[in-house]
């Protein structure tokens, strides 16, 4: 993991579709759980393609590689898919090096059983502010290797990016979690 992966992932978020926890200015924190559930209408085994209908809308995708049980999978079986992503945003303590440091843990269904995964990963570290333009509602950081990212803010964290000054070490603590599971009809 690099901290470049970090602040795009973190102002693409606080540009993203995330609702805010308050926080004030010296800090933020933007969450987004997403659940979805279907039916399987179709599955071609030997193009990977499967069908699936939630509700009135009908998605149709391929499994890849990884999925290693899909001869497992029938039409009515029913798909779950949850997702969960967390980014805060603060002040970095000023003894902190700002060094990205991730982690991440997977799971998958055992051979022959029905599929499924679970993953769940954090990255950490800290980037520079350098501007924020509240007309245009972009911000611009500095990233560890030198590297400026500019991006839209959204309006539920311009008041964290308008109370920045250049030079403002910010923290970045991004969580994400997905879980997905096939359930016989």
């Amino acid at each position: 993991m690099n901290s470049k992966i970090l602040a795009a992932t973190a102002m693409l978020l606080m540009a993203g579709g995330c609702s805010m926890m308050p926080g004030g200015t010296q800090h933020a924190e933007a969450t987004q759980t997403v659940s979805l559930s279907g039916t399987i209408e179709a599955v071609d085994m030997e193009s990977r393609l499967i069908t699936v209908r939630d509700g009135r809308t009908s998605i149709t995708f391929r499994a890849g590689p990884q999925v290693k049980n899909l001869a497992q999978v029938s039409v009515g079986d029913e798909v779950t898919l949850d997702y969960y992503e967390s980014v805060a945003v603060g002040m970095a303590d000023p003894e902190d090096p700002g060094t990205a440091v991730g982690e991440s843990a997977v799971g998958v269904a055992a051979p022959g059983q029905m599929p499924a995964a679970g993953a769940f990963g954090t990255l950490s570290g800290v980037v520079e502010f350098v501007s924020y333009d509240p007309e245009r509602e972009v911000a611009t950081v500095k990233l560890q290797d030198g590297t400026l990212e500019t991006v839209r803010i959204r309006p539920e964290m311009r008041a964290f990016a308008a109370a920045r000054s250049p030079g403002d070490r910010i923290a970045v603590v991004i969580e994400r979690a997905v879980a997905i599971a096939v359930t016989p009809a």
